[in-house]
């Protein structure tokens, strides 16, 4: 995207304030090491009637991927705040930094959140957010997947790493395992709400939690399905779709973003 219509979508969608803002934090980048000494450690974000606060410690503030997520996934965070009941298990698949993990936490009173991070480095700083915010739960450091072992995976940027089938020196290996296998194990609860956000391998990690969305206890589950990815990485937005229904759940797309779309698949009655 160009310069002139990535500025006319900050325009567009958060007004002229936040585009004035983007401008003075490319005029002050020369002192930005200077402000990575004087930034506070964690900055606190708000959607309806739940506050989180993520850490600022890794880059500087406005360039953190997360920040853009927070403004382009409002209203989804806000429909899966809106099925989040306050003794539900919510699993964060494909937690990244853990803006759904630390928000649903707030919602949550007897209930808990289970997320899921492949990436080292994403993870240490989802674990940090999850310190921050007293989150109930577990932090599981794996990729979900079909299968138990390794996978290999490619890092772009904050939030565009993604599994590859190939292994080379621009890669990392990280752990893969059935959601099945550790609920089975007794290692996690089974979820009343799902968020699904992995690049691609949206259909692997299905295949490996389909005895668990068996269960009628998993009432939601939201998706976002990459639509180019996840023909490379295995599966079809077909597939995903099909999927889920066989499963017993009713499709709603709720919205896109670039090349990918958004659903949200509830238990039929």
């Amino acid at each position: 995207m160009s310069t002139t219509a990535k500025a006319l979508e900050i325009a567009r969608d958060d007004g002229l304030v936040e585009l004035v803002g983007r401008g003075i934090d490319r005029s002050i980048r020369p002192i930005d090491p200077l402000y990575q000494v004087l930034k506070p450690s964690f900055r606190t974000y708000s959607v309806g009637d739940t506050t989180a606060s993520f850490s600022t410690t890794t880059r500087s503030l406005r360039q953190y991927d997360f920040v853009d997520d927070m403004r382009s996934e409002r209203d989804l965070i806000t429909a899966v705040l809106d099925d989040v009941e306050p003794d539900d298990v919510f699993y964060d698949i494909g937690a990244n930094v853990g803006i759904y993990t630390c928000l649903v936490a707030d919602k949550l009173e007897s209930g808990q959140v289970v997320a899921f991070e492949p990436h080292p480095e994403m993870f240490d700083v989802l674990q940090r957010n999850a310190d921050q915010n007293d989150v109930s739960g577990s932090l599981q450091n794996v990729a979900l997947s079909d299968h138990d072992g390794t996978v290999a995976m490619v890092s772009r940027g904050y939030t565009g790493h993604q599994l590859v089938s190939t292994r080379d020196e621009t890669t990392l290996t990280v752990e893969t395992t059935r959601a099945d296998s550790l609920v089975e194990d007794g290692e996690i609860p089974v979820p009343d709400v799902c968020k699904i956000d992995i690049e691609g391998a949206e259909y692997l990690a299905l295949s490996g939690l389909e005895e668990t969305l068996r269960n009628s206890d998993c009432r939601v589950v939201y998706c976002e399905i990459h639509t180019e990815k996840i023909a490379d990485i295995g599966g079809s937005p077909d597939r995903v779709e099909a999927f889920l229904r066989d499963l017993g759940f009713e499709i709603e797309v709720l919205g896109e973003r670039r090349d990918n779309y958004f659903i949200r698949a509830t238990r039929s009655s």
